[in-house]
């Protein structure tokens, strides 16, 4: 019998050709949503047919008996590819698009998608590999996988259907713009169903498990049910009429569930209740039209933890959320290892995480972007499960902005060929369908009706513009916020740079009339989370000045009589508002706009030119004076920010003569003469893609339960459950540090690796009761006991 795998523990064997037909099983379970399932059945069907040798075997049992790992690679992954190239190529351009993805899919299953056209010219890596004559033991391979009986009329069979499923999708994509692009997207979302399939089947094997059964139904059934017993909860106590506002837009979203699977927007106001009426409308929706499973969309990780807590105190099933903040974990080299046996064993715990097969799940823009365009297999695995799913965008304006056409293409791929229902929330509807490259919203596509009216009622605040040309030093913003405490209970300071907000929280800590607290990124989750605790508690009570970076301004459920705002774009002055009088507390609560002078933008190129625009378009427009958050006034500053931002914003990569999206959409391969059906280019635009401009990287701290964490992963952990759970808990205690800040802590000693060197974690003097991080090395953090 040829081998696929052999069990580390028992030594138990899978034949080849039971893990080919397992994740061909699976990967057409994974592609029926979209109407791939031939695409990705085959292609598990396939994928490792280069296993068909008796060297391969004889590899496996020297690696994992006799604990002997050969240090040459073996290439498993290039006769499938290779297979159907030479069977089935040529024939029609259907059949050449089909072989073409599904031979991607395959030969790329351990290295990440390769390019069909290369920017020099040169032979694809595609056509390099498919036409291999010297391939190592094809001929073996081939007269192995045909002598048993089925397997080649499997292969037609699913070829014949495959292309009948090609047809379906040009049918789909001809109205779009710029078609090509979502035939690259196709083409990665097969190559996700078979990676995950794969995957999934081989931790199956060696933890010795079932396949996972997963009851959303069941999940979204009952949520519903809890969330709507809230509802009548609130009819029958005392309303406020913020409360009853909140009520009915909540309201609008259930109406809207029934509709069909579409764009949509839903501008609410911020402090409108956006959480609870978008929950509304995904757990109904995704009952009635048999999605998968609901996915928040966030820009912040505050946002993230909030909103995944207040969902699960409404559904009342805390196990059915999922948070994915970032990985805690460096396992990069996972996506370039050439077989399971030598990978070592706290990366093949990862084999099992993260796919996002969880009924509910929170994640960021950031691991969204990396989902379609980032390298490697790991991120690309989760592409799947964005299809047939209830997506929930919340501050959609938040997207970075030279990754619009890259964020408006994916959105409209999950929509036309995903089956995904979309739902853009933002109290500042950035115009997406207006872009150049842009959404195809429905007609009638916003759930709120008469917005103006709505925006009327929802407004708690008075908005002063104290903007100084030549900007406010800490001291004069520090004087400022005293004199606003002499007649107010409650501030909130937000400014623009964290540098900026550590220098006026120490001017303003040295006084003794409030507590005054800091908050920022350099905070791990769980450290903001108990400081946020710790200010609601206070608010109302004793006077309390806050003085964060925009971290507060969207999602976080929080109230001040007073906001002081650094110049910023308007939807972030819109945001600061929502932090403002927000329950409607007083008859009006106060927002200030000021400029302060610490704060250095060149880095920050989206925040400087918000800023820019909201002072020579909105500030100085005596029409918006008295409502400078009306739906005119955000449409006009959305129309300036985004002619700046296109002449202003390079959208070139550092590197690349081409915007991203042009190795994609075509108009590169235009211009050369490819040699294949398929240009795309994806092993180019993953290396040059990042969703944010400067990297960082996530480094677990030594604040509270993250000592434990930190302790427990010094260990040797065997049990894929508890490293589940210690990188899931990991989350909460670790900080993303950009690679300036890694160099100064591993200069002063005070970082350090663990767990194989795959984890960074820092040592008790680099983080501070009040900052978080500190790069000096003289934090002190209070002892507690667990």
């Amino acid at each position: 019998m040829l081998l696929a795998h052999i069990r580390q523990n028992d030594f138990a064997e899978q034949s080849v050709q039971t893990h080919i037909e397992e994740v061909a099983f699976l990967a057409r379970q994974y592609g029926e949503f979209t109407n791939l399932g031939a695409h990705s059945e085959l292609a598990g069907f396939l994928h490792d047919m280069g296993k068909f040798t008796q060297h391969f075997t004889t590899y496996l049992k020297k690696a994992v008996i006799e604990k002997n790992v050969a240090k040459k690679k073996i290439d498993h992954s290039t006769a499938g590819a290779k297979y159907l190239y030479n069977n089935y190529y040529g024939k029609d351009n259907l059949q050449n698009y089909v072989v073409e993805t599904i031979g991607m899919a395959i030969l790329s299953h351990h290295s990440g998608l390769q390019n069909f056209l290369q920017l020099d010219l040169k032979p694809s890596d595609y056509l390099r590999r498919v036409t291999n004559e010297e391939l190592p033991y094809y001929d073996e391979v081939v007269k192995n996988f045909e002598s048993i009986e089925g397997n080649t009329e499997k292969v037609r069979h699913l070829i014949e259907e495959a292309i009948n499923e090609f047809r379906g999708f040009m049918g789909k994509i001809q109205p779009l713009q710029k078609p090509n692009v979502y035939l690259n997207l196709m083409q990665k979302l097969v190559f996700s169903c078979l990676i995950d399939a794969d995957r999934t089947n081989t931790r199956c094997f060696e933890e010795n498990e079932e396949y996972p059964i997963s009851d959303n139904e069941s999940v979204f059934d009952k949520g519903y049910k809890h969330l709507m017993e809230t509802v009548a909860d609130w009819q029958q106590g005392d309303v406020t009429p913020i409360n009853k506002l909140r009520n009915e837009m909540s309201e609008k979203c259930d109406q809207f569930a029934s509709e069909s699977s579409a764009i949509y927007t839903l501008t609410i106001p911020t402090g409108g209740g956006k959480t609870f009426a978008s929950l509304r409308y995904a757990l109904k929706h995704a009952q009635i039209h048999y999605k998968s499973r609901i996915i928040y969309v966030v820009p912040y990780t505050t946002i993230l933890e909030q909103n995944a807590d207040a969902v699960r105190d409404i559904i009342k099933q805390p196990d059915a959320v999922l948070e994915h903040h970032a990985n805690v974990i460096d396992d990069d080299s996972l996506d370039e290892e050439a077989d399971y046996y030598q990978i070592k064993h706290h990366k093949k715990l990862q084999l099992g995480r993260d796919n996002w097969d969880y009924p509910i799940v929170f994640t960021t823009m950031v691991q969204f972007l990396d989902a379609f365009y980032q390298k490697g297999t790991r991120k690309s695995r989760r592409l799947h499960n964005l299809t047939n799913a209830v997506i929930v965008f919340d501050e959609v304006q938040s997207v970075p902005f030279q990754h619009y056409p890259l964020f408006n293409t994916a959105v409209n791929f999950l929509n036309t060929v995903g089956n995904s229902s979309i739902l853009l929330c933002t109290a500042t509807q950035p115009a997406v369908d207006k872009m150049e490259t842009s959404i195809m919203l429905k007609e009638n596509a916003e759930m709120v009706p008469n917005l103006n009216k709505v925006v009327d009622a929802f407004k708690r605040v008075s908005i002063h513009n104290k903007v100084d040309p030549e900007g406010w030093g800490a001291e004069t913003v520090a004087e400022f916020v005293e004199k606003i405490m002499q007649e107010s209970n409650s501030v909130l300071i937000i400014l623009n740079t964290k540098t900026a907000v550590r220098k006026l929280y120490e001017l303003l800590a040295e006084q003794e009339t409030a507590h005054v607290v800091h908050l920022s990124t350099s905070m791990c989750p769980a450290h903001r989370k108990e400081q946020l605790e710790e200010i609601k508690g206070k608010l109302g009570k004793e006077k309390v000045i806050c003085i964060s970076t925009q971290l507060i301004e969207a999602g976080v459920d929080i109230s001040f009589e007073s906001v002081v705002r650094s110049l910023a774009g308007l939807d972030s002055i819109a945001q600061a508002a929502g932090r403002c009088n927000r329950n409607g507390e007083l008859e009006t609560g106060d927002v200030y706009i000021v400029r302060a002078k610490d704060e250095h933008l060149s880095k920050l190129p989206e925040i400087r030119i918000g800023g820019e625009v909201t002072l020579n378009y909105i500030l100085s427009d005596p029409q918006y004076a008295d409502n400078l958050l009306s739906p005119e006034a955000i449409k006009m500053y959305f129309t300036h920010f985004q002619a700046q931002a296109n002449r202003e914003i390079l959208k070139t990569p550092k590197g690349l003569d081409n915007e991203l999206i042009s190795l994609l959409d075509g108009s590169f391969a235009s211009k050369k003469r490819p040699q294949t059906k398929s240009t795309g280019m994806f092993k180019t635009v993953e290396r040059y893609f990042e969703a944010i401009s400067s990297p960082t990287t996530a480094v677990l701290v030594p604040f509270r339960e993250g000592k434990n964490i930190i302790t427990s992963l010094n260990e040797d952990i065997q049990d894929y459950t508890l490293f589940n759970q210690l990188m899931k808990k990991a989350q909460q205690y670790s900080v993303n540090l950009y690679e300036y800040e890694l160099q100064a802590l591993d200069s002063e000693n005070l970082i350090e690796s663990l767990y194989n060197d795959s984890i960074y974690c820092l040592n008790d003097k680099a983080y501070n009761e009040q900052f978080g991080v500190t790069l000096e090395g003289q934090a002190e953090l209070e002892t507690y006991n667990f």
